[in-house]
């Protein structure tokens, strides 16, 4: 256990915050004293060896800043001098900005032609991808636990409490054969699913062009923003102004929410 994310882990204990925060900012204080070693402080050149690290192992940018407050923090208890290395990272115009999504079509011949074509394994994470939207973070993150019978518990990526599931019968079957991977092979099972079904993949595709896909039918066919939100287990962090204030004063099981979306889901019927 690193001397700096320590640090880290008991500053963020005596400000009141979660021991899961914690014990995760302190993990990726860690990262950094791996690659760059313990110090008193760390210069622009520590800094930018990290996020190299971070950028070979796939994570996104929106991951790598949140993987930098803990650095922040270990900056001001450290007080280097200059304060945190300033970085070059200009802003991205919203047209510059990729968000590829698949089209249903797609999806139903990934599911269609992988009932022959996928192996087990592969199977039980694309039922868990088109089911649910999961985030590849949350699948890399689930183990065989949590899979409770007629349940599905996921931690989210984005910091929120856990959410239960209830899992349709119609990918039961298929998650009997799961087994927890780590995140950077998620990103080669799906280039490999991909190539088996004979669908091309394009730059910047993975397991989120589900997820962006999955939601946009679910808004599309009648399902209220709020119960969107909560199935898809966006942090309330993300929902300002009234929709924040629904968030509170509506209060529904999530069960409730599983069983609207199931009625009207895009893809599960591919899985019959």
């Amino acid at each position: 256990m690193g001397q700096m994310g320590e640090t880290v882990y008991k500053d963020l204990i005596a400000r009141g915050r979660s021991v899961k925060t914690a014990r995760q900012w302190r993990s990726w204080t860690e990262r950094l004293e791996n690659v760059a070693g313990e110090k008193n402080r760390y210069e622009r050149g520590d800094i930018t060896e990290y996020l190299v690290y971070l950028r070979n192992r796939g994570i996104s940018q929106n991951s790598i800043n949140t993987m930098l407050r803990p650095l922040k923090l270990l900056c001001q208890i450290q007080n280097w001098p200059g304060g945190f290395p300033k970085l070059a990272m200009p802003k991205v115009r919203e047209s510059d900005v990729n968000r590829p999504i698949l089209s249903c079509g797609e999806i139903e011949r990934m599911i269609s032609r992988g009932k022959r074509l996928l192996d087990g394994r592969q199977l039980a994470f694309l039922a868990l991808s088109t089911s649910y939207g999961l985030r590849r973070e949350e699948m890399s993150r689930m183990r065989r636990c949590d899979l409770l019978g007629d349940k599905l518990r996921v931690d989210t990526a984005k910091g929120g409490p856990a959410t239960v599931h209830l899992i349709p019968y119609e990918i039961r079957q298929y998650l009997e054969e799961f087994r927890r991977t780590d995140l950077r092979y998620m990103s080669r099972m799906f280039r490999s699913m991909c190539w088996k079904v004979g669908l091309r993949k394009r730059d910047g595709f993975g397991w989120h062009s589900i997820r962006r896909r999955l939601a946009t039918e679910l808004v599309g066919r009648g399902l209220s923003t709020l119960d969107v939100l909560r199935f898809m287990r966006w942090s309330a962090t993300w929902m300002k102004g009234e929709l924040s204030m629904l968030r509170i004063y509506v209060r529904r099981e999530q069960a409730d929410i599983d069983e609207q979306v199931f009625k009207v889901h895009p893809f599960l019927r591919f899985w019959r």
